[in-house]
């Protein structure tokens, strides 16, 4: 077996145990975005118990999405990217794998190793599998042949065409609205960040709390921060209806504190949540994203009970 090459600051670093090869059954998306995350992660030279200690995710979860197991939450996956040099230029292909494969799993489409229900969280996080990584340290970086698909459906081509041409789309959109930023005047002077005007009639007035310094000043797509339908379902985009950014003022009617776990960036979570008035409708924030003296306020009631008494843990997903 070849040396792999350790880390690029370590070079003395001993040689890893490769991951085992992809399952034959593991197809489409989900096979995709795992060659590629696999691809990626061979160049950073750390093993996943050295892994462990660099992102909010345990080694056993990091295991499950480079065997395709389960899928990472977009954050998780961007802070992955930046513990390599070639991390942000890969990043733009592995977001937009990573979205076709969620929307796949969502669809329905798994093979025999994709997540399922009461296995994973959101995020991959095991809950009473009792599976272990014991299938190797660190990806080699190699992608694994697809043998074993047979030929691939006529309905299924035009599903991945679509989702090709929906991702490029995006590509461009982003694209154009960055040369258009770029080519704006710089007076070297910051505008000031207009807020949302606080709505419904609630009983309490929080404020949005964004953790990452760059996104405080910015209302662009990547620092805004989700509202769900129901505080008890997983934190993904099926659940999210509408966004948010860092110093808006929301009115809460009424909170819990027990609904899906969410962990910010920093690795601060919590379970609590709060229902507001938004645009006429209930909506929920996470208190993880609102001012931490706020989250405890005790002026506000506790919400009815409508859900189940052990909900899902949900590392944060950008939808």
């Amino acid at each position: 077996m070849r040396d792999v090459p350790g880390h690029q600051n370590h070079a003395a670093n001993s040689r890893r145990k490769p991951l085992a090869p992809l399952p034959h059954e593991l197809s489409g998306p989900l096979r995709d975005f795992a060659a590629a995350l696999r691809r990626m992660h061979g160049e950073l030279g750390y093993s996943l118990k050295e892994l462990e200690g660099r992102l909010p995710a345990s080694r056993s979860a990091l295991s499950r999405y480079l065997r395709g197991r389960s899928l990472p939450d977009e954050r998780l996956l961007v802070q992955w990217c930046k513990l390599s040099f070639t991390g942000k230029d890969r990043l733009p292909a592995l977001v937009d794998l990573l979205h076709r494969a969620q929307e796949a799993a969502d669809a329905g489409e798994r093979g025999a190793t994709a997540p399922s229900p009461g296995e994973v969280t959101t995020t991959g996080e095991t809950t009473t599998t009792g599976e272990t990584a014991a299938t190797g340290e660190t990806a080699t970086g190699e992608q694994a042949p697809h043998g074993g698909d047979g030929a691939v459906s006529p309905a299924r081509r035009l599903l991945r065409l679509a989702l090709a041409a929906l991702g490029t789309a995006a590509l461009l959109m982003a694209a154009a609205l960055a040369v258009l930023a770029l080519t704006q005047p710089d007076d070297d002077v910051e505008s000031p960040v207009p807020r949302l005007p606080a709505r419904g009639t609630g009983s309490a007035l929080i404020t949005v709390h964004n953790v990452e310094r760059d996104c405080q000043g910015k209302r662009t797509a990547h620092c805004a921060l989700s509202l769900a339908r129901d505080p008890y379902r997983p934190y993904r985009r099926p659940n999210v209806v509408g966004h948010v950014w860092h110093g808006d003022e929301l009115h809460a009617v009424c909170r819990i504190a027990n609904g899906v776990t969410v962990t910010d960036e920093v690795g601060g979570h919590s379970s609590t949540w709060f229902r507001i008035k938004y645009d006429g409708q209930q909506r929920w924030v996470p208190g993880i994203r609102i001012r931490p003296e706020q989250l405890e306020n005790t002026a506000l009631p506790s919400c009815p009970e409508s859900a189940p008494t052990a909900p899902p843990t949900s590392r944060l997903s950008t939808p």
